[in-house]
Formats: structure tokens, sequence, C-alpha cells
């Protein structure tokens, strides 16, 4: 390849291109670079160089990318080409994860823009503008750069211009869940599509279709898309179809629970978040990780991530992303500190969509996090499920308020050890709690008074087993009543008598509860009798864990505290109205 000419070299790499091959597009520009450098040709050098980020796949490290590009940029003298080439080399370093360096090229790339008045260079110096304010601080500026791209591009005629320009109007939409926008944008795609005949923007127009139809729940549909757009992204010099197609399988997976996908996207996810250092993939890594039955892996990716805390993560594009992924995993392993102090990072962006990069997935709203961080404040939940309701998220209204996740797979609900350490309960990892042990023999013999001392077994030694209720207990009873406290309102609100009546008996059996467990002035009372003392062993111990389950899967915890009868004698009652068969 490096006795042919910058021309020829050049030819080869459009070919590349339109072979789907990224790859060896990417080596026979620098080839063409190379041949160009050594017959001093700066026209060729920039022709070279301005290809470069076409085929750089986001968040990987650029290598010398940037280094040719700087020095294109450095042997260019005419303004248009070094307004190209400020712009190129701002993309590169953006999509490298380096947007800081990027910034002073994208700002000097619209100046000579504007001063030229080209509007072509302003719509190329302006999407660079954008991968460079692509952190949570910059929405305001980054929806109004989104605009005027917009507005520039409206009267163009070049299609990649035009799509970049609907893909940031598609991207500033989701993430102020704005879903009108959304759906005209996804059209607006459509028809460019159409129109140019281009399998690259059909891939685009697809792909993000199938996100949106994930989003929305409707799975026939988004497998349709789903394999529609990996049939055309195999015939498109795209540089980051894998990572879409992984992304949107992850998604599916998630939503129904398939453990063989998660397992699958979990291991090529950590495999590539490791391999290349990419703390947004390495994030994702871990929920699917955790989904997945992995609960020790997951924790260490969670410990790697937050390794020099929260605060030196950078607020770029993937922060939401990455500390969101952080608080779903430490939340569901009882790492609370973890997720309290990612939390308080995030709270200022509560209301915004949390997306991986341009639209391509939806992970939820800020809200939702915060509640899982902190489940006693309900409005965090409440605030997740109306933006949900709003934007038509089914699947992620059902899984915020309980209703969904492993009660919606079906009547089959795992509830299982898995390995030393941990429990798999319906589509989480727990760690390893007693009353979880507790659980799992009641479910196994339904319909059964079972000895709460049988129950307790060794674990109950004939000394003064302490205070009723521990802490965790207690928290869980008293979290329940400022929920209770918060549904009564809204019945009332609606006038909903059946709910206020049956919320009001569920709240007088907890204060119950709390009077039996504590003495003057809200000391823990302590027990007595070894009969006694089991019976309150087990029953704290199986609150603290369906508390926990609560905190994963709010609706599988409310059919145990429906079922589960706990007391001198303890036993699982099923409804058969809400028949569940229990892997064990």
């Amino acid at each position: 390849m490096t006795d042919a000419g910058p021309s020829e070299l050049l030819q080869r790499a459009a070919a590349a291109r339109a072979a789907g091959d990224p790859d060896g597009m990417l080596v026979a520009l620098i080839a063409a670079f190379d041949a160009a450098r050594a017959a001093g040709d700066a026209s060729a050098m920039a022709a070279a160089a301005l290809a470069f980020p076409t085929g750089q796949r986001f968040g990987v490290h650029p290598g010398r990318l940037p280094a040719l590009l700087h020095e294109a940029y450095v042997a260019a003298s005419s303004p248009p080409a070094r307004c190209r080439l400020a712009a190129a080399l701002a993309r590169s370093w953006a999509l490298g994860g380096d947007a800081l360096r990027a910034g002073r090229f994208a700002r000097e790339s619209e100046q000579l823009a504007s001063e030229l008045d080209d509007p072509q260079l302003l719509a190329d110096a302006l999407d660079a503008r954008l991968l460079t304010s692509w952190g949570p601080d910059d929405l305001t500026e980054r929806v109004s750069l989104a605009a005027r791209l917009d507005a520039v591009a409206a009267h163009l005629t070049d299609v990649e211009q035009r799509l970049a320009a609907h893909l940031w109007r598609l991207t500033t939409a989701w993430e102020c869940l704005d879903i009108v926008a959304v759906q005209r944008q996804l059209r607006a795609l459509d028809i460019l599509a159409a129109e140019s005949g281009s399998a690259r923007v059909e891939f685009f127009a697809i792909s993000r279709r199938a996100m949106h139809v994930l989003t929305s729940g409707d799975l026939p549909r988004a497998d349709a898309l789903i394999e529609r757009a990996g049939a055309i992204g195999a015939t498109v010099g795209e540089p980051d179809v894998e990572a879409v197609m992984h992304s949107l399988a992850a998604d599916r997976a998630m939503q129904t629970a398939d453990l063989v996908a998660l397992g699958e996207e979990a291991a090529a996810f950590d495999a590539f978040g490791m391999a290349e250092g990419i703390p947004s993939v390495l994030a994702e890594a871990a929920v699917l990780l955790l989904a997945s039955g992995q609960p020790d892996l997951a924790l260490v990716r969670c410990r790697q991530l937050v390794a020099g805390g929260i605060d030196v993560i950078p607020r770029d594009v993937d922060f939401l992303l990455i500390v969101c992924s952080v608080i779903d995993v430490a939340a569901a392993l009882g790492e609370m500190a973890i997720a309290a102090d990612a939390a308080a990072t995030v709270e200022p962006y509560a209301g915004r969509a949390v997306l991986n990069a341009g639209a391509v997935t939806f992970h939820g709203v800020v809200d939702e996090y915060l509640f899982r961080a902190e489940p006693s404040v309900v409005r965090w939940r409440d605030n997740a499920a109306n933006a949900y309701r709003r934007i038509g998220a089914v699947w992620w209204e059902q899984r915020v308020r309980g209703r969904r996740s492993a009660l919606v797979m079906g009547s089959t609900v795992t509830f299982r050890p898995d390995g030393a350490t941990g429990w798999t309960v319906g589509g989480f990892t727990l760690p390893d709690l007693k009353g979880l042990h507790y659980l799992h023999e009641l479910l196994s013999r339904p319909g059964v008074d079972i000895d709460a001392a049988a129950l307790a077994g060794a674990g109950v030694d004939a000394a003064d087993t302490g205070e009723i209720l521990d802490t965790t207990a207690l928290a869980a009873y008293r979290a329940r009543l400022a929920e209770i406290e918060h549904l009564l309102d809204d019945a009332d609100t609606r006038g909903d008598p059946t709910t206020s009546a049956r919320l009001g008996d569920e709240r007088e059996a907890l204060l119950a509860e709390l009077r039996a467990a504590t003495g003057i002035g809200g000391r823990r009372r302590r027990t007595g009798s070894t009969d006694e003392r089991a019976r309150v062993a087990v029953r704290k111990a199986i609150a603290a864990a369906i508390a926990r389950i609560e905190a994963v899967d709010p609706g599988l915890a409310r059919m145990l505290r429906d079922t589960v009868r706990t007391g001198g004698a303890c036993r699982y009652d099923p409804q058969p109205d809400r028949p569940v068969d229990w892997i064990l």
C-alpha cells in the first residue's frame, strides 16, 4: 500500500468504507496521509486527515490520529481548510474522551466559519462545538447549539450535515424528555433516509427508532427494528455499529430478564470496557453483571469506578450514565454509602433523562436512581413514575412503581442462593441475608406452618438475642409508614375510600409492631424466652430481607408482605389470583 500515491490511497479508503470496513478505511487513510506528507502535498494531507474521525470509535483512545490532524492543521494555509481541520481535530479529541482539550479547536472552527460566512463550514463547526459541550452542566448551551445547527442545516443539501442536525435535536429532546420533539426528529430521520437512499442514514434512523420503541415497551416491533438495523449496519462503514447493536441487545435483555442474553452482554461489555479502559462501558457492565447473577464482579467494577471518589468522574457525556449505574449496583448490593455519595452528585440533575451517548439507549431518569439510593423519599419515585408516564415508558414506570420486574416475567420467579455469598431474587442479585434463607424455606413449603424456632435453628442461641428490631428493620418499618402516609393523602385526595381503608389497616399493623418492639421513649425492647427470641429473630430477619428486596423490586416485596406471615409459627400462603412458580 505504501507504493501507491495519496489519490489512489484515498480511493482505497473510500472503497473500504463503502464495504463496511472501518478498520481498513483507517489504515488506508493513514497511508494516504503519510504519502501526502512525503510528497509535500498539504491539500492531500488535509483530505486524508479530515476523514480520520469517521473511522474512530466512540470513547476509544484516538492514538496518533489527533497528532496527524494537528500536523495537517498547522500545514494548512487557507482559512476554509484550517476551519475544517480545527473542527475535525476537536471531533477526534472529543470522540476519544477529551472534550476539554477539544474545546479550543471547536471554538476556533466556529469563529473562522462565522468570519467566512460559510453555512457548510458553520454546520461542521457547530457539530464539533456540540461534541465538546456534552456534559450535564452544558444542557442549556447544547440545546441552543443544536437549534442553531438545525437552522443552518435546514438550507443545506449535504446529507451528513442534515443527519448530524437531526441526531443532535433528537438527543437534546430525549435529555429534556420532550417526547413530541423526539417523534418529530425520528420522522425527520426516516424522511432523510428515504430521500437520500443512504444506508448509513437508514442505520441511524432505524437504530434510534428501535431505541424509542424499546423505551415504550413494544418488544415485537423492537425485535424487528433491531434485526433490520443489524443487517444494514453490516453494510456501512460506521465504526460504532457493533457498540450500538450490543447496547440495544442489552436493553432488551434487561426488560425481559433474559439471563442468558444478560450474561452474554455482561461478558461483552466487561471485556471491551476493561480492554479499552472506558468507564461508561464498565459502568454498564456492572449493571449487566448484577442482573445476570454475578454480584461479586459487579461490585468490583462499581468500586473500581469510584476508587478515586465520585468527584473525579469527568462531568462529560458519560457522567450521568456512570454515576447512575454506580447507584443502581451499590444500592442493590447494600453499599448505601457509595449510593448516597453518588446520589448527592446527580441530585442537581433531577428531571433529566439518562442516555447512552447520542440517544443510543435510554437508561431511565435521574429521579429513579435517587429513589434507589434513598427509598424512603417517595417523591423521587413519584417524579420518576410521572416522567415515565408522560413519555410512554411503560416498562420503566412499572419498574419504579414496583408493578413489574420479577412478577411480570410470567408466573416464574427465581428465589435461590447463588454461590456462597449471594442470592438471585427475581431479576436481581442480593447479598447473603439470614432472612432470605427463612423466606426460601417458607416458599418451598406453601401453606405449611413452620415454627419460628425450627426456622431459626442453630441461628438463635440460648443467651439474650438483644433488641427485637435492629436499625435496618426499624428503618424499613418507618420508611413504609412514611410511604403509607403519602399514599393515604393521595387516596383521600382522589376520594378512594377502599384504598384508604386498606392503607389504614396496614398502618395500624405496623404501628402495633413498633409499639411491641419499642419501650418508653422509643428504646428498643430486648427479648426473653428461647421461643420468643426465635420469633423475634425470624421476624426481624424476614423484615430486613423484604426491605432489601423492596429497594430493587417493590412489587415482589409487596407480594411477600401480603403472603408471608411471621410469629410463633410462620407461613407462606400463596394468593390464588396471583400464582407464582418459584425457582428455588
